[in-house]
């Protein structure tokens, strides 16, 4: 690829990470509407496409249009499946310029959110049936991630085991909840999250349901509970299913470093790095007007699965970085021994512009993920969604009016908090889709 082509396909990406600064301010504001547009006056280029799509789909999906939400995932998934396999000459072109020459295929994590966001917009739309599918379809997807390789497969299959539940499918919900569980245990340090208690609990109810007495008992004793305790804190109630996306997810930049090649020459090598953007909701507590209440817990931590992701691809993108390096001092070289200095120098000059580090990441994914479960006997409820900082300090307030619960019911809520409107807390106007499913018995 000639240093005019080289440079232009680095200004188009430019421009496109130069306007994620404007939109997650919008996001941040509570105008994912005029996010929308700004991401649309960005380059979509056929490398960025995937990005473009899986960024407008949760900006469509924090605007309640989870129809469109859904039609830009769909057509994100396949182009990911495509991506993730890049061509040689692609190869050539990220050895030979930067890593940005290469069409963006997401991280295996990505991936996976595409299904869960996907699952989310069908709950919003109350469509269950379809939400089972995508779940089906994520079961599918993790199967065909390496081992070690980071994905929120716990938190991914905690919520297939609620569809399932919704469904009266027991035994899938058994089998989900199972691996839940187990996938939790699995998580590496480096992004850990403990199994949420509500889920110990599903496994003691689901097994009580099941008659599986011997797992019953082993669960009982691996959670530390009563020798009686069946989990069913659900007989003749209804659930509220809260789930709250938090934040934003980390930023990827760059470092740009200068090296001394063994003839004494400079040439660069550009690295990424995230930025955190710790969100500033941590806790958050569903309560009913003059009834019982639930804290939410933490179910997948977005930006450290990032962070272990970046630690993961790093040995590849520095092998890449150096090679780069040491092609293109080559070429200055060899033009400077063909007498030509004037190439060399036009060389050398491009060779520190194009040398830039690929800081793409879906920035729009939550940084974490909550879910507050809240049992309730019938009735007609209000629903309060208390905010607050690590510090225990209240930054929000949102309200829900007129929530009927029935037994044997879930009711599902589905929130994103990027930072709060006011200091003040006070009721917002928003209200978020709820919907009402029966099991099946």
């Amino acid at each position: 690829m000639g240093v005019v082509a080289a440079l232009a396909a680095l200004q188009g990406c430019a421009t496109y990470s130069d306007g994620i600064g404007r939109m997650d301010a919008l996001i941040a504001a509570g105008q994912p509407a005029d996010a929308l547009k700004s991401l649309g006056e960005q380059s979509s280029s056929r490398q960025d496409e995937v990005l473009y799509l899986l960024n407008k789909a949760v900006l469509l999906h924090q605007a309640g249009d989870y129809p469109g939400s859904n039609a830009a995932l769909e057509q994100a998934k396949p182009l990911m499946e495509k991506y993730a396999v890049l061509s040689v000459s692609e190869q050539a072109g990220a050895l030979a310029v930067n890593d940005i020459l290469r069409a963006y295929g997401g991280a295996h994590y990505e991936r996976i959110y595409a299904h869960i966001f996907a699952a989310l917009n069908y709950l919003a739309l109350g469509k269950l049936d379809d939400t089972r599918v995508e779940v089906l379809q994520m079961d599918d997807a993790l199967t065909q991630i390496p081992k070690d390789t980071p994905a929120p497969s716990g938190f991914a299959r905690y919520l297939s085991g609620l569809i399932f539940e919704s469904l009266g499918e027991w035994d899938d919900a058994m089998i989900a909840y199972r691996g839940a569980y187990e996938a939790y245990r699995a998580y590496p340090a480096g992004y850990s999250v403990p199994p949420p208690e509500s889920l110990q609990r599903d496994l003691l109810r689901v097994a009580a349901h099941q008659d599986l007495n011997d797992e019953l008992i082993r669960y009982r004793q691996v959670f530390a509970v009563k020798e009686n305790d069946s989990g069913d804190d659900l007989r003749g109630k209804g659930e509220v299913v809260l789930i709250l996306e938090s934040g934003l997810a980390p930023l990827k930049r760059e470092i740009i470093t200068g090296v001394y090649a063994a003839d004494g020459r400079l040439v660069t090598v550009a690295l990424p790095y995230y930025q955190s953007r710790v969100p500033t909701v941590t806790r958050a507590t569903l309560s009913a007007t003059g009834g019982p209440a639930a804290d939410g817990e933490l179910v997948e931590d977005v930006e450290r699965m990032a962070l272990a992701e970046l630690e993961r691809e790093m040995p590849a993108i520095v092998a890449r970085a150096v090679g780069r390096a040491v092609v293109k001092n080559k070429t200055i070289k060899q033009s400077e021994r063909q007498g030509n200095d004037a190439l060399g120098l036009l060389v050398n000059v491009a060779g520190l512009l194009t040398e830039r580090a690929d800081t793409r990441s879906w920035s729009t994914l939550p940084s974490r993920m909550y879910i507050a479960r809240l049992p309730l006997a019938p009735g007609r409820y209000r629903l309060t969604l208390e905010a607050r900082d690590a510090a225990g300090v209240m930054v929000g307030v949102r309200e829900y009016n007129d929530i009927i619960v029935n037994s044997g019911t879930k009711r599902f809520i589905v929130e994103h908090w990027v930072v709060p409107a006011d200091v003040v807390p006070r009721p917002l106007a928003h209200q978020p889709a709820v919907i009402d499913q029966r099991r099946r018995n």
